[in-house]
């Protein structure tokens, strides 16, 4: 990718493929392209299949795209515990891409004092490790509410919070006088999925909502920031 004209010919390609992810992706590169060189990138949960667009998004392959269109030390760090998944990666992406098997909370800890000693600037956060269920889906997200308040200190007014499988709810009403049933979104924002207890953090520190289709993402956070 020598440029991000480059980058966009390619993703025009190819987001039909991320189905319910298209719009969410569309709007993230978007707005990592208002942001100054270099973009860096950390995400957590790595690919783990070749070319499984509707399935996963192949998020760390489109990352690594991004930044090869940005160059300037522009880089994504990327973590999976699954040692298969970050093998399958390291095959598919370029040098541009740090690949860390482990655990993601003790992995953000370590970065974040590394960001902070090296006085680097986070553009986006990208959370997608730990597996959702849908009937129950307070593990996954309480593991993500783990993985974000690691990273704190790291967050700006400019970095954007993004974390997949993470639509916005509605409710199930009856209407009046009718045997029938309408969805009605809430009132407030109701965000669910692995980024639930994420959302209701992140706006208690003063971020906003940027979108929510079926990833979520916040911007606007009131700390200080790195540089």
């Amino acid at each position: 990718m020598k440029n991000k004209n480059d980058f966009y010919n390619w993703f025009d390609q190819i987001k039909n493929k991320l189905g319910i992810r298209s719009l969410s992706f569309t709007k993230i590169f978007n707005y990592l392209d208002k942001l100054p060189n270099p973009i860096i990138i950390i995400e957590t949960g790595c690919l783990r299949v070749k070319d499984n667009y509707l399935g996963d998004g192949q998020s760390t392959l489109l990352f690594d795209k991004y930044i090869q269109s940005r160059k300037n030390g522009s880089k994504v760090f990327t973590v999976d515990i699954d040692p298969v998944a970050t093998n399958i990666c390291k095959s598919l992406v370029s040098d541009n891409v740090d690949i860390f098997t482990g655990d993601s909370v003790k992995y953000l800890n370590d970065l974040t004092k590394k960001f902070h000693e090296e006085k680097i600037n986070v553009s986006m956060f990208f959370l997608d490790s730990c597996d959702v269920e849908w009937i129950d889906p307070g593990e996954s997200s309480a593991h993500h509410l783990k993985e974000i308040e690691c990273v704190k200190s790291l967050l700006n007014e400019k970095t954007i919070v993004v974390v997949d499988d993470s639509p916005i709810m509605c409710f199930l009403s009856q209407i009046e006088g009718q045997d029938k049933l309408e969805l009605i979104p809430a009132i407030e924002p109701y965000i669910g999925g692995k980024g639930a207890l994420v959302h209701k953090y992140v706006i208690s520190m003063g971020a906003k909502l940027y979108f929510s289709h079926y990833q979520s993402a916040w911007t606007g956070f009131k700390t200080n920031q790195i540089i």
